[in-house]
């Protein structure tokens, strides 16, 4: 006979409380609940090198004054238009001149005019070097003292050369005697000159003038030069 106090197997068993089962577990671990937060979270930047920075902006400063700079001085030059000199021989002469043997002697005597068409420049010269050749065979040189040309001024400067007993390759002394044979002799004379053009106080950057007076023709037998006065080459 069965015990009727056996459960029947099959079926669910009741609590005897009358309460269901408990639910069955959903998963074995548990986490922590965490608030959402409302705002979105961003990492810090990094520090940053702030010499970078300082020389930038140093950098650009510097660029931006050298650009003012600049544009007020060509403005100013300009309107000043800056015009180099004019420079011609006026006369020139040859004594005790003697060419033989490889060796030379003589003494020149120059007069250059020199003029400045500034109307608003003055001109410093300061160094100056003159020389004679003859063709491009150098002979002598000599000192010029410096002076300070006015606008629009115009100045007249002398100029002494001497050679005593200078050698000379042998085929110069045949060419200038050839030349004196024939009843001239022509020289060339260069002058360079340190110069700097000057406006009131100001004075600009100084730079070097450059003379050409080319074939300065002197008759073979007095020494004096031949026709008018002679423009040279400036640059």
């Amino acid at each position: 006979m069965q015990d009727s106090s056996r459960p029947v197997t099959g079926y669910p068993v009741h609590n005897v409380n009358g309460c269901g089962p408990p639910p069955p577990a959903t998963s074995t671990t548990a986490y922590p609940y965490v608030n959402p937060s409302p705002y979105p979270y961003y990492p810090a930047p990094p520090p940053q090198n702030p010499r970078p920075t300082f020389f930038r902006r140093l950098f650009v400063s510097f660029a931006l004054l050298l650009i003012i700079f600049g544009t007020i001085l060509l403005i100013f030059w300009l309107v000043l238009r800056p015009h180099l000199p004019d420079f011609s021989i006026q006369s020139i002469s040859l004594s005790n001149f003697n060419a033989s043997n490889q060796r030379v002697n003589g003494t020149w005597n120059a007069q250059f005019q020199v003029s400045n068409p500034n109307k608003k420049l003055s001109i410093y010269y300061g160094d100056i070097v003159s020389s004679v050749f003859h063709k491009d065979d150098f002979l002598t040189e000599t000192r010029i003292g410096p002076f300070v040309q006015g606008t629009r001024e115009e100045n007249s400067v002398k100029a002494s050369y001497s050679v005593v007993d200078s050698f000379v390759e042998g085929k110069v002394v045949d060419a200038m005697n050839g030349e004196r044979s024939r009843g001239e002799i022509k020289f060339n004379i260069k002058v360079v000159a340190d110069v700097a053009f000057r406006y009131g106080g100001w004075r600009g950057r100084r730079r070097i003038l450059r003379v050409w007076c080319y074939d300065v023709a002197l008759t073979g037998s007095s020494g004096k030069m031949t026709g008018g006065s002679k423009k040279c080459s400036v640059d």
